[in-house]
């Protein structure tokens, strides 16, 4: 068995444990999120499901510069480079701008229309867009909380920036029944409302964190935001967008997974959203795990201590296995335990328990996806990690087919196609990173796989 040190471990937890604190205000304000919407009945909790995978298809658009500018940061830190951070944060920023409104300006015309498409209920196709029109109004604000969360990410120090998310989502979670129901003369907006709440939380949370990050002299004067220059923005793509397609991908399968799922009924599509919900728990935990991955394998890149990513990376697999065994406890043995603290519908009871109880089989592999995906941002070369994850998340439409309508099991084979890409993703990834440190001599030559922006000379 390979020794690590226990340095390691402690950069691991150092960084992981304060965004697991922050990512726990996040699961929180999404059970309470789910919790009121539940109020509204079955077809409210199908539509916010509904919208919430066009939502998170457009949330994975923030990585292409959340990824690359974290990458880029945490390399250029650990080499020393104060300006050349800053001037990545600065490229970032104008190009998460341009992509927010962009994104914005393509998706408003057509707002009803994947709903409709779905094969939603008009009640709860109504309810889909309501909430999805409120999230592109605020859309580039969230574009710039979730890179200034990550700008904090890149320099090890998420203390203070996860803090301030567990505020603003205490904000959240307070807002939701207010601006929902109507509560203290406030206008009943239903599933609007919880939109409502959820921008105006990041808008509080930007402005902390812009706050801060220039307090703490991460990220550079304000004036200097006027001067827009763009000789990093190839590196901030090229590292971002594997993975931000390999979340746009991710979310974007879930739509056609909707149109199979529908035809059962809509009380397992909307046991589908209150199970993402527990699901996040073991999710964000892993998320959290890849981030510290990000941070320090990008350090050990620039700082030229590459010797020291594999122990990083066994490290990393090591503690995701130990952390997730309770979830994994819960989904198998306590599925409708968990569900009934969610709903009291019976069936809805049934279909969720059903589902945590095959996610549960692989959820470890997930968590390994994220760990591997966590190493390979911070190297810098993610774009190998898309010939993983892309055929695997596709192949979860034409194996929950099979499955489901083929081989007659229903809405049971639609949550093993999802199990099993999670297995076939987790296994790929680590398969992929023995390939990759043969390939660059133990990540010492990584020439061949990143190329060089040109600098300004002006930038030290």
């Amino acid at each position: 068995m390979q020794q690590i040190d226990n340095a390691i471990y402690k950069r691991v937890f150092g960084i992981s444990l304060p965004a697991v604190a922050g990512f726990l205000g996040l699961m929180m304000f999404d059970i309470v999120d789910i919790y009121w919407i539940e109020k509204m009945g079955t077809r409210a909790v199908a539509g916010v499901a509904s919208a919430g995978f066009i939502v998170w298809a457009l949330y994975s658009f923030m990585t292409i510069t959340g990824a690359g500018c974290a990458s880029l940061v945490s390399q250029f830190h650990g080499a020393g480079r104060r300006n050349r951070a800053w001037e990545a944060v600065n490229q970032s920023t104008w190009l998460s701008l341009f992509l927010s409104f962009a994104i914005c300006l393509l998706f408003m015309p057509f707002i009803d229309h994947p709903f409709a498409w779905m094969g939603l209920e008009p009640e709860t196709a109504q309810m889909a867009t309501e909430y999805f029109r409120i999230i592109l109004y605020g859309f580039p604000l969230i574009f710039l909380d979730m890179l200034a969360g990550n700008i904090f990410n890149a320099y090890g120090d998420n203390r203070i920036s996860n803090g301030i998310m567990f505020v603003c989502l205490l904000v959240n979670m307070v807002l939701d029944p207010i601006l929902m129901f109507g509560w203290f003369g406030a206008p009943a907006l239903g599933t609007a409302g919880a939109a409502w709440a959820t921008v105006i939380s990041h808008v509080l949370s930007l402005i902390m964190r812009v706050y801060l990050l220039r307090r703490r002299q991460y990220m550079p004067p304000l004036l200097r935001f006027l001067r827009i220059r763009t000789f990093y923005y190839w590196r901030i793509v090229k590292i971002g967008l594997p993975n931000a397609a390999t979340g746009c991908i991710w979310s974007i399968v879930y739509p056609f997974l909707t149109r199979l799922i529908t035809p059962f009924g809509m009380t397992p599509l909307s046991a589908v959203g209150i199970c993402h919900r527990l699901e996040s728990f073991p999710y964000f935990t892993s998320v959290a795990l890849g981030i510290a991955m990000t941070s320090l394998a990008g350090y050990s890149v620039g700082s030229r201590e590459t010797s020291k990513i594999d122990s990083i990376l066994t490290a990393g697999l090591r503690v995701s296995s130990l952390v997730i065994v309770p979830f994994l406890v819960l989904f198998l043995v306590f599925p409708d335990w968990l569900m009934s603290f969610m709903t009291s519908d019976p069936e809805l009871i049934a279909h969720g328990a059903e589902y945590l109880f095959i996610i549960g089989v692989f959820e470890i592999f997930m968590a390994w996806e994220m760990v591997v995906s966590g190493v390979f941002t911070g190297l810098g070369i993610t774009y190998p990690t898309l010939f993983i994850t892309v055929p695997f998340t596709v192949g979860r439409v034409p194996l929950a087919w099979f499955l489901a309508y083929y081989l007659e099991m229903g809405v049971t084979g639609i949550w093993w196609a999802i199990s099993l890409s999670s297995l076939a993703k987790g296994i790929g990834l680590y398969l992929l990173y023995r390939y990759m440190k043969r390939q660059t001599s133990n990540f010492s030559d990584l020439s061949r796989w990143q190329k060089p922006a040109k600098s300004s000379s002006s930038i030290a």
